[in-house]
């Protein structure tokens, strides 16, 4: 169980401050302890990564107060294109699920910068996480039953 709070808490940890990965550690602790099944360790990771990608996600809205030294210069000019950008995405819902819901499996485009989108074009937590949800749970239920596919056991038993 301390295993799998581990997992919990470095994937959290490093959804919000990504200085390792947590898809690397998920596979060693995978490797290392055996025993564990990949449907704990699968969703611990899923749920540590939605954690800390919800306060990127909050911070982009405004929500969350950042440290001086990361808020962005207030005289800059502001752009056109995120405001195109969420008209399209509130003209077309379905798209921005299946791209986060995309991104949250495979990683393309990056769910960071997904997840940043979503806060700076205010779309409601309630229209992408559901999709988020089911990415980072398939993606990182797929990557804990990875070692033991390799090992070429029963990973789904």
């Amino acid at each position: 169980m301390l295993w799998v709070l581990s997992v919990f808490t470095m994937s959290a940890a490093t959804a919000v401050v990504p200085v390792f990965s947590a898809e690397v550690y998920l596979v060693t602790v995978a490797l290392a302890q055996s025993g564990l099944p990949w449907w704990t360790l699968g969703p611990a990771a899923a749920a540590g990564q939605l954690l800390g990608k919800t306060v990127h996600y909050l911070a982009a809205r405004g929500v969350v107060r950042l440290p001086r030294l990361l808020r962005r210069d207030g005289g800059a000019p502001r752009r056109q294109w995120p405001h195109r950008l969420h008209e399209l995405c509130l003209r077309r819902p379905l798209a921005g699920a299946g791209l986060v819901l995309l991104s949250g499996v495979v990683g393309v485009p990056p769910f960071a910068a997904v997840v940043l989108a979503a806060g700076l074009l205010s779309a409601p937590l309630t229209a992408w996480l559901p999709a988020a949800v089911v990415g980072r749970f398939t993606r990182f239920c797929l990557i804990a039953a990875l070692p033991g596919v390799l090992r070429l056991g029963t990973p789904f038993a």
